[in-house]
C-alpha cells in the first residue's frame, strides 16, 4: 500500500471518528420520520374507516343497538372526527325539535370543545348561539359567537342582529341585519326573514 493511500485511509477514519456517530443518528432520524409518517397516515386512515362504520350504523342501528349508544360510542372512540360531530349535531337539532333547549346546549357545546374541523367548531357555535338566545341567556349567546365563524357569514352577522335587537341595542341590530342582507341573495327566504326583523325594528 502507498504511502498516499495509507494517508487517504487514516484521513477517511478519521472524519468517520469525527461525524460517522452525527452521521448515523441522521440517518436513523431521517428513517424515524419517515416511518412514522407512513405509520400515522395509516392510523389516521384506519380511524376514518372505523369511524364511518359506526357512522351508517348510527343512521340504521343494527338490531340490538340505538342510534344515541353509537353516537356516543362515536365520540367516546373517536372525538375529533368529523362523524362524531355530524352525530352530535343531529341529536342537538332533535333535541331542539323536543324543545329540549338544556340538551341541545350540552350537545352543541361537545362539539365547539371536541370538534377537529374549524367548519364543524363553526357551525355548532352559530347553533348554540342560538339556542342561547332561545332560552334568554343573551350575554352566553354573544360569548358563544366563537372564533372559527368567517366574520363574513351572514348568518352571523343575522345573529349579531338578534342579540342586539335582545339587548335593545337596536341602531346595531339594524346594521348588523344590513350586513347579513349584504351577503345573502335578495330573492333568498333568508333574506326575506331579516326584512321582516328590520321593518320590525321600526325607522331609525
Amino acid at each position: 500500500m502507498s504511502t498516499a493511500d495509507a494517508d487517504q485511509i487514516e484521513h477517511l477514519r478519521r472524519l468517520w471518528d469525527q461525524y460517522g456517530r452525527l452521521l448515523t443518528v441522521v440517518i436513523v432520524a431521517v428513517l424515524a420520520g419517515l416511518l412514522g409518517k407512513h405509520f400515522y397516515g395509516s392510523y389516521q386512515q384506519r380511524q376514518a374507516t372505523e369511524a364511518a362504520a359506526l357512522f351508517a350504523a348510527y343512521q340504521q342501528p343494527p338490531a340490538g343497538q340505538t342510534a344515541d349508544a353509537l353516537a356516543a360510542q362515536l365520540r367516546a372512540q373517536y372525538p375529533r372526527t368529523s362523524y362524531a360531530s355530524f352525530v352530535t349535531l343531529a341529536q342537538a337539532k332533535q333535541a331542539v325539535e323536543a324543545g329540549k333547549l338544556d340538551v341541545a346546549e350540552q350537545h352543541l357545546r361537545w362539539v365547539v370543545e371536541h370538534a377537529g374541523e374549524p367548519t364543524d367548531r363553526a357551525l355548532a357555535s352559530l347553533r348554540l348561539a342560538r339556542v342561547l338566545l332561545d332560552q334568554g341567556k343573551v350575554q352566553a349567546a354573544q360569548d358563544a359567537l366563537g372564533k372559527d365563524i368567517p366574520a363574513t357569514s351572514p348568518a352571523l352577522a343575522e345573529l349579531r342582529g338578534d342579540i342586539a335587537r335582545a339587548q335593545d341595542r337596536l341602531q346595531d341590530a339594524r346594521q348588523a341585519y344590513q350586513e347579513a342582507l349584504a351577503g345573502l341573495p335578495p330573492e333568498s327566504g333568508q333574506a326575506a326573514l331579516i326584512k321582516l326583523k328590520l321593518d320590525a325594528l321600526g325607522q331609525p
